[in-house]
């Protein structure tokens, strides 16, 4: 057995390698894969260390909360785009593109919007949102979220729909006059549907990849401007990857012409037991698996994880573990040092 002032010493030396390698925006020029985070706006986060490795870091940054409804317009017609407009000077001056996230949810969405009833109503307030949120950031924005999570198979609808406010004043073509309004605003970037719960074994992820082929088919047929499928990828480390069912659904998705983008990856390890190393370990060959799955169908535009560092998780509101430890599902750890998802994330980044 080895000493432990040597053990010490090696873990010192492979942290420091870790550290000192090259940061995952400068490796995308060999993949062409963009790496983003999401974050709040630098306008409402006080945290200047972790600024600073978002900038280090990413060369895309992801809004958590600083482009929904219930931020950029509160009242019917009156916009803030404080927090939007922190986010746009920031990505300027360190030379960071913005994916937009997000323009059309069921949720952070105002009162008065989940109040409406008249479809004429309904169709003015899209069509005012969204056209003044694309051309406010036209030019700064990587790819834009216009739909968020669409689906909702319990709901017993066609195609998959969820019982949104938006389907409930505007039935099934809310989502093809979403995207026509953004094309509309800004021929230029990606435009996504955002979707959640695909990777599993388990009949609600079976249940969800099969509802929305359907709406992606459906939607391709009237020629709604869509251009990339984005899969959020909120992972569970305790959990078996489809791989057969996953790889088939992104194939065919692939298939009706879709890109894939990858936005809003993190990995819950609440469930996994033993050391802090050996769950960074398993929570790295977890996103490997994951994005070896994808890669194997296409390569994806970006990568995005829904923050970079477990110091901000938005999980710890919703999960915990039995023996009282903090959950690492992101890149960074609480002291913003790489761990080894980070280095996951580096082998695919910069994969030729």
């Amino acid at each position: 057995m080895l000493p432990a002032s040597l053990v010490t010493s090696l873990t010192s030396k492979a942290d420091i390698g870790l550290e000192n390698a090259i940061p995952l925006r400068q490796r995308t020029t060999t993949s062409g894969v963009r790496y983003g985070c999401a974050s709040a706006a630098p306008s409402v986060q006080p945290d200047i260390t972790l600024l600073d490795k978002i900038r280090t870091e990413a060369n895309i940054f992801v809004p958590e909360g600083s482009l929904k409804w219930i931020v950029t317009e509160p009242q019917p017609g009156q916009f803030d785009f404080l927090q939007g407009d922190s986010i746009a000077v920031f990505a300027r001056r360190n030379g960071m593109l913005v994916h937009g996230h997000t323009l059309v949810w069921h949720a952070a969405i105002p009162t008065w919007v989940s109040q409406l009833v008249a479809p004429a109503s309904a169709r003015m307030a899209l069509g005012r949102h969204i056209g003044t949120l694309v051309s406010r950031y036209k030019g700064l924005i990587w790819a834009w979220d216009v739909v968020n999570e669409a689906i909702e198979p319990d709901d017993g609808i066609d195609y998959g729909y969820r019982n949104s406010p938006w389907y409930h004043c505007l039935g099934a073509d809310y989502i093809d006059l979403a995207f026509r309004l953004a094309r509309d605003a800004d021929s230029k970037p990606p435009l996504c549907l955002s979707e959640y719960g695909l990777e599993y074994q388990t009949l609600a992820s079976k249940r969800r990849r099969s509802a929305l082929l359907s709406l992606l088919r459906h939607l391709r047929t009237q020629g709604t401007p869509i251009d990339c499928l984005a899969l959020q990828s909120h992972l569970s480390a305790d959990q078996v990857l489809d791989q057969d069912g996953l790889t088939s659904f992104l194939r065919q998705v692939v298939a009706l012409g879709y890109r894939l983008a990858i936005t809003e990856l993190d990995v819950n390890d609440a469930k996994i037991p033993g050391t802090i190393e050996a769950r960074d370990r398993i929570v790295e060959a977890h996103v490997s698996d994951y994005l070896d799955l994808v890669f194997s169908v296409a390569r994806p535009i970006s990568i995005a994880t829904w923050g970079l560092s477990d110091r901000y998780t938005w999980l710890r509101q919703y999960y915990s573990r039995d023996d009282g430890t903090a959950l690492r599902p992101l890149p960074l750890d609480v002291n913003l040092r790489r761990k080894p998802m980070w280095s996951a994330l580096a082998r695919f980044i910069s994969a030729p």
